[in-house]
């Protein structure tokens, strides 16, 4: 079994049917114990209104186990919330650390940096910090990019389409910048309503 299951499962552990099949008082406590060390690894995405999200998040100076299970949680977390891409502050950890699975790019790094960029296209952006909307953005269809791996190793690479849009939205993160934050004001305007509703519902 997969850890992305685990979610289609969710109703079944609340309501004990899967628990049922095991016998002894010891067996429900192993499978108990083993679902809550997989929902851990999925963090509570921080919403629209959080201070996190604008703030300047911190370079990482070097790549640590611990900064490997920030990593492996944001992917976690990336996959549970169907996303193509995820940056620290998202899950309230102020250090330039994302991780992206998109058009065939995957990535797990820090400090990510752009060194080139190509002509401009538009395509619709969305992000789990403001759930239910969506709009159009005009980013670099082709950049060339710096970054440190997972292992610690300095990376340069070329991006195109979906993955480049992916790096540079998680990096504006890194900046407190929101993909609304480059919404006309006309348009934003016309959601502001409803990004006060996200931001009145925070916990």
């Amino acid at each position: 079994m997969i850890r992305g299951e685990i979610l289609d499962l969710h109703t079944e552990f609340i309501s004990h049917s899967f628990l049922k099949q095991f016998t002894q008082p010891s067996d429900t406590q192993k499978v108990w114990d083993w679902a809550a060390q997989i929902y851990n690894m999925i963090r509570e995405i921080r919403l629209y209104g959080d201070p996190v999200l604008t703030k300047s998040a911190e370079t990482v100076p070097e790549i640590t186990e611990e900064i490997r299970d920030i990593l492996t949680d944001m992917w976690d977390t990336m996959e549970a919330n169907r996303c193509v891409g995820l940056s620290a502050p998202q899950i309230g950890v102020s250090l330039r650390l994302f991780v992206i699975n998109a058009g065939g790019v995957v990535i797990r790094g820090a400090n990510p940096e752009v060194l080139t960029e190509g002509a401009p296209s538009e395509d619709i952006e969305g992000s789990p910090c403001i759930p239910g909307i969506q709009k159009p953005v005009r980013r670099p269809r082709k950049i060339t990019v710096r970054y440190l791996d997972e292992s610690g190793e300095i990376v340069e690479r070329e991006l195109k389409g979906v993955a480049a849009r992916a790096y540079l939205h998680e990096k504006d993160h890194h900046e407190g910048v929101l993909f609304i934050d480059h919404l006309k004001p006309g348009v934003r305007k016309l959601i502001q309503k409803d990004l006060d509703r996200i931001a009145g519902n925070r916990a």
